[in-house]
């Protein structure tokens, strides 16, 4: 049995991308972060991430100084830039591509309501959660003197489909009404370590919604905790697992495979096969 010194050697750190139930069930936590796929085995970015993070960065450029028309003529080359992972991603990226600029303002429209005024860009907040031996924590959007700000985009899909005159079938995002579970427990987790009520922005091409304790119950104490309670149960459990072993087959009497997810949708057949050689799947 590995010791806690020897667990920590693999996890120095419980990010929410590593412990999310929904985005990072058991079975890819141990394939990605225990077995460690090769880069180039890992699904690459699509068209959607990659949008969200140069929104974000030209956001941020913006509030940091730069000028307005220079940062969002940099990011969104930065965008164009960006490789299709395979045909619909390509319309996805001319989607996002054209979408670009409106995100954008809307995003510096949330700022300007919720006034906030930022001391810190993705800084990295630390927490302790009781029965962890590595903080919990991540790299926050944006810091404010009295919270933490976290930055969500949203992008029409590309279907796929065309209408009669040629052009490109849309689905509009859904109204935001409240906010994403996982969302919710990325930002607990994070306000958790940084001791700060949190603030969720999440915009797209037609709208914004700021998301705080004042306007919903979710981002307030008792939901905040139950939300990071939910993170610290699954950090623990995984914490666990590695104290068992460090070998991926070893864990892979323990946790089942689930290949139905949609994190393993990206996966090319022989990463694939691989992964079935560690749990055993007869085929």
């Amino acid at each position: 049995m590995n010791s806690t010194s020897d667990t920590n050697t693999l996890i120095d750190m419980w990010y929410p991308s590593r412990i999310d139930t929904e985005n990072c069930p058991m079975d890819w936590f141990l394939i990605k972060y225990i077995h460690g796929l090769e880069p180039d085995k890992m699904p690459p970015a699509n068209a959607k991430m990659r949008s969200g993070s140069t929104v974000e960065s030209c956001v941020v450029d913006i509030m940091s100084g730069r000028g307005e028309q220079e940062a969002r003529q940099h990011w969104q080359h930065v965008l164009e830039q960006h490789f299709p992972i395979h045909d619909k991603d390509e319309h996805q990226k001319n989607v996002c591509v054209g979408q670009f600029q409106d995100v954008v303002t809307n995003l510096l429209a949330a700022f300007r309501e919720i006034q906030k005024e930022p001391t810190e860009f993705q800084e990295l907040v630390k927490g302790e959660g009781k029965g962890i031996d590595v903080p919990m924590g991540g790299f926050v959007d944006v810091t404010a003197k009295d919270s933490i700000i976290e930055i969500k985009t949203q992008w029409s899909t590309a279907t796929g489909l065309f209408n009669k005159d040629g052009s490109l079938r849309l689905r509009k995002p859904s109204k935001t009404d409240t906010p994403q579970k996982s969302h919710l427990r990325q930002v607990a987790t994070y306000s958790n370590a940084a001791e700060k009520p949190p603030i969720l922005i999440v915009a797209n091409a037609f709208e914004y919604t700021v998301f705080d304790e004042i306007n919903t119950e979710f981002m307030r104490k008792k939901q905040l905790k139950n939300a990071f309670e939910t993170m610290r149960l699954s950090a623990r459990a995984r914490q666990n697992l590695l104290k068992i072993s460090d070998d991926p087959k070893v864990l892979a009497n323990f946790v089942p495979l689930n290949l139905m997810h949609f994190v393993w949708k990206e996966l090319d057949e022989e990463v694939l096969k691989e992964i079935m050689d560690i749990w055993g799947v007869e085929t």
